[in-house]
């Protein structure tokens, strides 16, 4: 008999879930970035109606809002690095569950066999039982 293929599942499960793990982690860091952004968009009308009220406000609004301007672009570019990993990640997490298909796959196809040997030798027993009886019956 061939040897099983569950320490392969196994193995090929494992590699499925770590990789599973890293996307979770990558989908978080992407939630995590475009919240920074919304809360930066929420917070320039806030600072805007603070801009109008004093002339200093007003001058220091230029400075805020290019900060804005470049955080918003440092996150995005952040957004963009997580979008890389996440498209390079997707990729390796595909070619793993083909893996886990195939392994699983090759001990259902051992499975089935060891299963059809099983049933013709029960099958040849018991045509032998019945041939025994033919005999002594005639």
């Amino acid at each position: 008999m061939t040897r099983s293929h569950e320490p392969l599942i196994r193995l090929a499960r494992f590699k499925v879930e770590e990789l599973q793990k890293q996307m979770a982690e990558l989908d978080r860091s992407k939630a995590a970035l475009l919240n920074q952004i919304e809360r930066l968009e929420a917070s320039v009308p806030e600072e805007q109606a603070v801009a109008t009220q004093s002339r200093d406000g007003y001058l220091a609004y230029g400075s805020y809002a290019q900060a804005v301007i470049k955080r918003k672009e440092n996150i995005r570019s952040s957004l963009d690095e997580v979008e890389v990993q996440a498209d390079a990640l997707r990729g390796r997490l595909g070619d793993a569950f083909q893996e886990l298909k195939k392994f699983e796959v090759l001990e259902e196809r051992r499975l089935a066999r060891i299963e059809k040997a099983l049933r013709a030798a029960e099958q040849d027993e018991l045509d032998e039982i019945a041939q025994i009886r033919h005999h002594r019956a005639n």
